[in-house]
């Protein structure tokens, strides 16, 4: 039993150094391969990869005067409105065929008329006493007369006024005059029977009809001119400095107003007439009033319906020396990029003096014949190659 395991241990011994030199073996030849292959070995063709350049859009930039708008909104409302009411009482016995909402009539046309046949009777009265005073002024007249050539004749001095009817004329002459204005009333009275258009108008509303009586001052019909409108537009005040200041402040801009019916585009002209001057708190706006003029190219709208919602676009002065841009190329922090002359990237601090809509107005910062770049770039560098888009 012992002979056996003295021999054991050398053949473990053998088996190991064996493992040993097999491992030994097979890394140095996977590292003589290598080193044969780096030398020996096929070489992969070596080429430079070429760089993207982005390409970018761009404007010239040229400075001019630039002419200036406000653009606005608001709705059209007749300049003037009146609510019409009944000047005596009467019950109403005619009524036009318009006098409903919608109706139009023209200055000094009838709308409706109430029984007057009482304040007829007024009248008559009124020019009977007018005639039996007058008859009277003739009496005390013709009595002076005679006493003053019967005191010619026989009287001595002065003659008193009471003795020459001089009291007597005064206060025929004012019952006269007293008659006369009753016949004037009497004749308003009877005239006022009748309601008659102000102006060209149009009924807004009606609270009578035939066979209603009315009192003094009862509201009869709403009505609103035809021939003028007015469109009140608000202005923000920054917008408010970009418009021209003359002599009367801003009355007299003119106004382009447009507005789509039925699918067409009509525009009007119009003029600012009177500023309200106050500053509204809620929304800091000052309303402008402007003044409607007819377009007798837009019949059969030559002159906007009331109510219609309104776009106002109100000239303002003129700004001189300012670049007008696209709004997309300026940047956040009012910064634009350029491209130089090398076509490389540029960044420039600018001046701008409006913001509008779509363009904004640059005022310094940038020189004529530059190139401002308005496409997107993903990450902008300055210095980076950029490429041009031919036009």
């Amino acid at each position: 039993m012992n002979v056996e395991k003295k021999e054991g241990k050398p053949k473990g011994r053998q088996m190991a150094v064996i493992k040993l030199l097999s491992v030994v073996g097979i890394l140095v030849g996977g590292w003589l391969g290598m080193l044969w292959l780096q030398t020996h070995g096929p070489v992969a063709s070596k080429e430079e990869v070429a760089g993207v350049v982005p390409t970018v859009r761009v404007v010239q930039v040229s400075f001019r005067n630039q002419q200036l708008y406000v653009s606005t909104q608001g709705r059209v409302v007749p300049r003037v409105r009146t609510q019409a009411a009944a000047e005596v009482m009467g019950r109403v016995v005619q009524v036009a065929s318009s006098f409903k909402a919608g109706g139009t009539f023209k200055k000094g046309e009838v709308m409706l008329e109430m029984d007057g046949s009482d304040y007829v009777a007024a009248l008559a009265s009124a020019e009977s006493a007018l005639a039996d005073a007058k008859l009277s002024l003739e009496r005390e007249e013709a009595r002076a007369a005679q006493a003053r050539r019967d005191w010619a004749k026989l009287g001595r001095g002065e003659a008193s006024d009471l003795v020459l009817g001089k009291p007597q004329i005064v206060s025929a002459k004012a019952r006269v005059a007293a008659a006369e204005a009753g016949v004037d009333k009497a004749g308003r009275d009877v005239e006022r029977t009748k309601l008659r258009a102000p102006y060209d108008c149009l009924v807004e509303m009606t609270y009578t009809d035939l066979g209603s009586y009315v009192a003094p001052g009862a509201r009869l019909a709403d009505v609103y001119s035809t021939d003028a409108f007015e469109v009140r537009v608000p202005v923000t005040l920054e917008e408010f400095g970009f418009l021209d200041q003359g002599d009367a402040g801003v009355v007299g801009a003119e106004v382009e107003l447009q507005a789509k019916i039925g699918g067409q585009l009509r525009s009007w002209s119009g003029r600012i007439v009177r500023s309200e001057g106050q500053v509204d708190r809620n929304t800091m706006t000052m309303n402008q009033v402007v003044a409607v003029l007819p377009s007798p190219g837009e019949a059969p709208f030559e002159l906007p319906p009331s109510g219609l919602f309104v776009q106002a676009r109100i000239k303002g002065r003129v700004m001189p020396g300012v670049a007008e841009l696209p709004r997309s190329a300026l940047t956040q922090d009012h910064t634009l990029l350029l491209l130089d002359k090398e076509e490389r990237l540029k960044v420039v601090n600018v001046d701008v003096s409006r913001t509008m809509k779509t363009t904004v107005l640059v005022k310094a910062g940038i020189e004529e014949g530059d190139l401002v770049i308005v496409s997107p770039i993903e990450t902008p560098v300055v210095g980076m190659k950029l490429q041009r888009v031919s036009p």
